[in-house]
């Protein structure tokens, strides 16, 4: 008897309510993008919504951006971090507080645990190798496995598949998700990144996060890479994610970075691990 595999417009479908991003950050991540915004402009949006507000006052003071100067007022950070890394901040904080569902199937913490990692790495990386504007790669890093989230809250039965599939045969969670959909994480969290309206390039990392032949913008695949290689090394992982540590001898190209980065890369590591917990501490 053949199997019905669910395919992208399926799941999509099971989807009653798409997840979506609070107005206030709707608004902060278009005017960053605006060339005639400025700070009093920004700083009036996200004081519309005071507990945003807050704990971005919060995460700003935090050892997290080690600033020399207490800040009293939104306009005084997005003085001194600029309007990329507000918008970072803003996005984090939303994000972070929309799923937070618990799953028999799935480990939330140990997910956010490997996407704040994921962030805080990506960032580094993109500043090291000149890739991206690196507030840029910490959104990419942040979001890359949020497809799977979508997948735990609506397709729980396949999720708990692909999760035995992963298991079983040392997959990585969207290789054993093509084995029982005909869709996978990145494919669906793309989706949802395209929904919010965010920008074309991270779309484009979160849909080809997989594959760095053909991508539109293949060092930040290989980005990517490097990050789930490195996470992979330190056991930062989530559920399904049950492949050996690889990396593509490719990744280094791409990067125009040597090997001695990833010695480099890996002696700070355990700081990008401290500065994820701080993150998760404070945005939820």
């Amino acid at each position: 008897m053949a199997i019905n595999r669910a395919s992208f417009a399926d799941i999509i479908e099971r989807i009653h309510t798409v997840p979506s991003l609070p107005e206030v950050v709707t608004q902060v991540c278009r005017l960053v993008n605006d060339p005639n915004a400025d700070m009093r402009a920004i700083n009036a949006i996200i004081m519309k919504d005071p507990a945003m507000a807050a704990k971005m006052l919060r995460m700003v003071n935090s050892v997290y951006y080690g600033l020399s100067e207490t800040v009293t007022g939104l306009e005084q950070a997005i003085r001194l971090l600029g309007f990329k890394t507000i918008r970072s901040i803003a996005l984090s904080i939303s994000v972070l507080n929309m799923f937070q569902q618990q799953s028999a199937n799935f480990n939330m913490k140990a997910f956010w645990a490997h996407s704040a990692v994921s962030a805080c790495l990506c960032r580094l990386i993109a500043a090291k190798g000149a890739l991206c504007d690196p507030e840029m790669a910490f959104s990419i890093g942040l979001l890359k496995d949020i497809g799977k989230l979508i997948l735990v809250e609506n397709a729980p039965e396949e999720t708990r598949a692909i999760i035995a599939v992963a298991r079983e045969y040392r997959f990585g969670f969207s290789r054993a998700a093509r084995e029982v959909l005909d869709t996978d994480d990145a494919e669906i969290g793309a989706w949802l990144a395209k929904s919010w309206e965010l920008e074309p390039i991270m779309v484009n990392a979160i849909a080809q996060q997989n594959q760095m032949t053909g991508a539109s913008d293949p060092k930040i695949v290989a980005m990517l890479q490097l990050c789930e290689y490195l996470c992979a090394l330190k056991k930062i992982r989530t559920s399904g994610q049950c492949d050996e540590p690889v990396l593509d001898p490719a990744v280094w190209t791409y990067l125009g970075m040597d090997k001695t980065a990833l010695v480099e890369v890996l002696s700070v590591i355990n700081d990008e691990v401290e500065n994820a917990r701080q993150l998760l501490l404070i945005a939820a």
